[in-house]
């Protein structure tokens, strides 16, 4: 969890990654989205993968959320099969993207947005 670049802003592809697991309904999408602008990076795991966990200055307001993992999405492109999730934490502010594999090895790059299947947790 500790770099050089840490903390940092968004990226372009992890802004626009979570823009699209935002695009879709659910209870605090709307306070999620207005977070975006606030957010940034502030720490990696150390298993080399794309997860990041994410800081939101408290200007911004916080989300009604029903759950710590409001949406999801799959990622699927023949080769390989991933999934993202987009936590929250319990005072209703963006905590981290979490992107995971199913199988041995870390996903090392952030898919493009249009290979990703968002859907709101249930």
């Amino acid at each position: 969890m500790t770099g050089n670049d840490i903390p940092r802003p968004l990226n372009d592809i992890e802004r626009d990654v979570i823009a699209r697991l935002l695009s879709v309904p659910f209870p605090g999408r709307d306070e999620l989205r207005a977070q975006l602008p606030f957010a940034a990076v502030e720490g990696r795991r150390g298993c080399g993968c794309v997860t990041v966990n994410l800081a939101v200055d408290r200007a911004a307001a916080s989300a009604p959320v029903l759950s710590g993992a409001p949406v999801s999405a799959d990622i699927n492109d023949d080769e390989s099969y991933a999934g993202i999730v987009l936590h929250v934490d319990g005072e209703g502010y963006l905590c981290c993207l979490e992107v995971y594999a199913i199988g041995d090895e870390p996903v090392r790059r952030l898919p493009p947005v249009e290979r990703i299947n968002a859907r709101p947790q249930r």
